[in-house]
């Protein structure tokens, strides 16, 4: 175990060497936190990966084959250890590829993320100071029994945005609702703007979820409320020509459900305020000639705060958490949090009861003749397939949205990516690029961590002069709407892993992205302008600008040599006309299976193209009809 941890510190301390006035990633204790972060995640596999790994690096006989010296890595000088990550990082054989860019994005992210960390003071991040929180929502929360059972007319399992509007409807309707809630509560109070223990307690495996070969970062909300908690509150509607397809599929149109929707949660522009990078986004849309729309959202007495993946304090974000599961609670709903289901129990051909794991071991049944299927389409696909309940088409079909994301460096200070209204400006100028595919350009929020962990690694002190200039950073994502599918499994153990891999199309889709995105910070007026490829690929004020857009070209889209994002999971119980290529009938009802809906995004027919959430919600208020 010590050479273990002397090689973590080693390779923490590589990535993040520190200088005169900063302390190595290991002098904060990164390596510690590091594994704790891994170890909490409760996968056994995950933790022997990582072990692996330093007990390779830190072998003197493996050295010998892979350097040509019987020397421990730990051993080395800073220069050879990075020289040793760089060939790691530029490997032909992914596994090593892999290696890096796990290893190198976790030591950022809990170096720059660490709170009150000296590398997010350098980088110019200030937490800002804290309003008063929000009075808590009116909810009825359950605390639940190790062998009890509930009956009840309907469970829901998930309290995002398709679960909560289902559990509001329900109950609505004089039903006894029970939503079970795999992720924790945390109301105003406890949204106190600290980058780690927010992506700990209100995202997927504690924000470091991620595809099979690590190549996509996969964010995705867990907690009472869902991803409406963690999300940017950009709410759109289908396109058109996605409406057409999910037509064929089943689905009619969605108009009444959308106003119904837009209005409870108070969707409009009115509080769509340019932060420096939306500004940046929009200056140069308009200097092109580009397609430039302000983003509707839903909030009410948004602010200036920034911190709106971390849980929003003034209780401004119109998320489940103070909309539709108020409204379930007011009709005498009840919730479950951390509670997962494991397994939906069925007899004569109908949903019977939903058997879930309580915090801390024990089980709890609920027996309900209605089930929702509101996990998201990672964890609802699991379910199923762990129920052995549409075993030939849980967990097809999934699409990820990838996202790239081309930097541009401007010569003001744009206060970060950490402050104001994160997404106010949408370009829809190349959303039809291929027959109905094609990508929306937008503006993310990010923290320190996050920035760090993503900000392209060749050395150490190359990435704390590059994190130096986060203040002056304009990250503009490309969301691209994926015609590949990848699958949902479950392991041995029946948890849930997400395989994905970009087919010909969203790597030619996401090349192109990244190289109109470069003409965008062109000539919105960036000094500088960067992809996220490893190596580095910047443009400096004065080098060719047709040399970097064609090496963007030559670089393309290769798993973990860019790093790549997903936060938008769907399709993978999909509505669908038979049930040879769907999970659930026009209706939303599990084929064969009376009782059971799905009701999240799992259920779209295809990608939607757009941010998923209003959409989730419509189509989930349309299935809850059909379910009373």
């Amino acid at each position: 175990m010590a050479d273990r941890e002397r090689a973590l510190a080693a390779v923490c301390d590589t990535f993040v060497a520190g200088d005169a006035a900063l302390p190595s990633a290991s002098a904060l204790g990164t390596h510690r936190l590091l594994r704790s972060e891994v170890e909490a995640l409760e996968r056994p596999a995950l933790v022997a990966e990582l072990d692996q790994f330093l007990d390779t690096i830190e072998s003197p006989v493996a050295n010998l084959g892979l350097i040509g010296r019987a020397v421990r890595f730990s051993a080395l000088g800073q220069a050879e250890r990075e020289d040793y990550l760089k060939r790691w990082a530029g490997s032909p054989i992914p596994l090593k590829r892999k290696a890096f860019q796990v290893l190198k994005r976790l030591s950022l992210l809990y170096t720059y993320g660490l709170d009150g960390s000296p590398y997010a003071e350098r980088a110019g991040y200030a937490r800002q100071t804290l309003d008063t929180p929000a009075p808590a929502a009116a909810l009825r929360i359950t605390t639940p029994r190790d062998g009890e059972t509930i009956d009840a007319d309907a469970c829901v399992v998930g309290s995002g945005a398709g679960g909560a509007v289902v559990a509001a409807a329900l109950a609505a309707a004089g039903r006894h609702v029970v939503v079970l809630e795999r992720g924790m509560l945390r109301t105003e109070m406890q949204f106190d703007a600290r980058e780690l223990p927010a992506y700990a307690s209100l995202f997927l495996d504690r924000g470091i979820a991620s595809t099979e070969d690590r190549a996509i970062a996969v964010l995705a909300g867990s907690a009472v409320g869902g991803g409406t908690v963690v999300n940017w509150n950009t709410s759109l509607r289908l396109p058109p020509g996605v409406r057409d397809e999910w037509r064929a599929a089943g689905v009619d149109d969605l108009d009444r459900h959308y106003d119904a929707v837009e209005s409870r949660l108070d969707v409009d522009a009115d509080e769509s305020e340019r932060n420096g990078p939306n500004l940046m986004l929009e200056r140069g849309l308009r200097r092109l000639g580009w397609s430039c729309a302000t983003i509707r959202r839903n909030v009410k007495g948004c602010g200036d705060c920034g911190a709106c993946t971390l849980g929003c304090r003034r209780g401004a974000k119109q998320s489940t958490l103070r909309t539709y599961l108020v409204d379930a609670c007011a009709a005498g709903a009840e919730i479950v949090p951390e509670t997962e289901a494991r397994r939906i129990e069925v007899q004569s051909g109908r949903a019977a009861a939903v058997v879930a794991r309580v915090a801390g071991g024990g089980q709890l049944r609920i027996r309900a003749p209605l089930v929702a299927l509101a996990g998201g389409a990672i964890l609802s696909p699991a379910l199923l397939l762990r129920s052995g309940i549409a075993p030939a088409q849980a967990g097809r079909h999934l699409h990820l949205h990838p996202v790239a994301v081309t930097n541009g460096d401007y010569p003001e200070d744009l206060g970060g990516h950490w402050s104001g209204v994160p997404q106010s400006v949408l370009s829809e100028e190349f959303a039809d690029l291929e027959a109905g595919y094609g990508f929306r350009l937008e503006i993310p929020a990010a923290y320190p961590g996050i920035l760090a962990a993503s900000t392209p690694w060749w050395g150490s002190a190359d990435h704390l002069e590059r994190a130096g200039r986060f203040r002056h950073l304009a990250a503009v994502i490309a969301i691209v709407r994926d015609r590949e599918e990848g699958r949902v499994t479950v392991d041995a153990a029946g948890e849930a892993r997400t395989h994905y891999e970009c087919g010909p199309l969203e790597r030619r889709l996401l090349t192109i992205a990244m190289q109109r995105c470069a003409e965008l910070h062109r000539a919105a007026g960036a000094r500088r302008i960067a992809t996220l490829h490893t190596p580095p690929l910047e443009l400096g004020a004065d080098e060719d600008f047709d040399t970097f857009h064609a090496a963007i070209g030559r670089r393309g889209v290769l798993p973990n040599r860019v790093t790549l994002f997903s936060a938008h999971q769907m399709s993978t119980c999909r509505i669908g006309g038979s049930p040879r290529d769907a999970v659930a009938d026009p209706d939303g009802q599990v084929w064969g299976l009376r009782g059971l809906y799905v009701t999240d995004a799992s259920a779209f027919p295809s990608a939607s193209g757009v941010n998923p959430m209003l959409t989730v919600m419509a189509l989930a208020r349309r299935t809850a009809e059909r379910m009373r």
